[in-house]
């Protein structure tokens, strides 16, 4: 019998698991297209949030189209609509946003209309996308 075999079902499932997010004042924040293993959507990005005290709310972040126009602009189209910095910056965002308000946007929303410092900075050192 091959080890792979022998592997405990709680190290198999850590190995399984999306990637969380853990905001500094206690929500976890999971990408669902990682949770369900399907590509985001251009535009709107869905997550699932849990609280600290372990109630949980999936979230829509929309990215404005100005916005992704700008750093198409900026990166010479190198970033593009279907880039995988959209999901990190709609992630990023809705991070800020439970920092800031330590509570869920009241209809499980946030819309990204503008782009911060960080955003701006890691824009031209993202990696470049076939």
């Amino acid at each position: 019998m091959s080890q792979s075999r022998n592997q405990p079902a709680a190290e198999y499932q850590a190995i399984s698991r999306p990637i969380e997010y853990l905001t500094e004042n206690g929500f976890i924040i999971v990408r669902l297209s990682e949770f369900h293993r399907t590509p985001a959507i251009a535009g709107e990005y869905d997550f699932l949030v849990g609280d600290p005290h372990g109630y949980e709310l999936e979230i829509t972040v929309e990215v404005d189209r100005s916005v992704v126009s700008e750093i198409a602009r900026r990166s010479r189209g190198r970033i593009s609509s279907q880039s995988s910095y959209w999901i990190c910056c709609a992630e990023r965002h809705l991070a800020t946003y439970l920092w800031e308000n330590d509570d869920y946007p009241p209809d499980g929303r946030v819309t990204v209309t503008e782009l911060s410092l960080d955003d701006l900075n890691l824009a031209p050192r993202w990696g470049r996308e076939i």
